[in-house]
């Protein structure tokens, strides 16, 4: 059995690989589906419960052009059955070359352990201060 912050860990990396895959049937599978959740994509206003979450997913995943996610820095959190990941989410257009192509993005991803499962309760990015990239950006997670 892995440990807890192994199982976090896991859970985060799905989040990123079904956000660059833009696979909201995998998104679906991470997010707890409560009206306690929410969610703040760059340059958003908060949106909460999992219809609203899941409709901004859709709307982004079906509007942007595909990219490459990478996650940085993580650093997980663990109090009982509740989770916090920070991280520098590393997010570039597909084909693009170059840092300069890269927005970085100051990550925070709340999960929930529900049933035996970490499911996501909470995801806020903003664009890294001076990063590059971070301004001007489409909002994509």
């Amino acid at each position: 059995m892995s440990s807890p912050e192994g199982s976090i860990a896991a859970a985060n990396l799905a989040f990123y690989e079904a956000l660059e895959a833009r696979d909201l049937a995998r998104m679906e599978k991470l997010w707890l589906h409560e009206d306690s959740a929410s969610c703040i994509h760059p340059g958003w206003h908060r949106i909460d419960g999992w219809p609203e979450i899941r409709r901004s997913w859709q709307n982004i995943f079906a509007s942007s052009r595909s990219w490459t996610v990478s996650c940085e820095q993580v650093r997980i959190s663990l109090e009982g059955d509740v989770a916090w990941v920070t991280c520098v989410e590393a997010i570039s257009p597909f084909g693009a070359e170059g840092l300069d192509a890269t927005a970085r993005m100051q990550a925070t991803n709340v999960f929930r352990r529900q049933n035996g499962e970490w499911r996501m309760i909470h995801h806020h990015a903003s664009p890294s201060p001076g990063g590059e990239g971070s301004q001007d950006e489409e909002p994509i997670n």
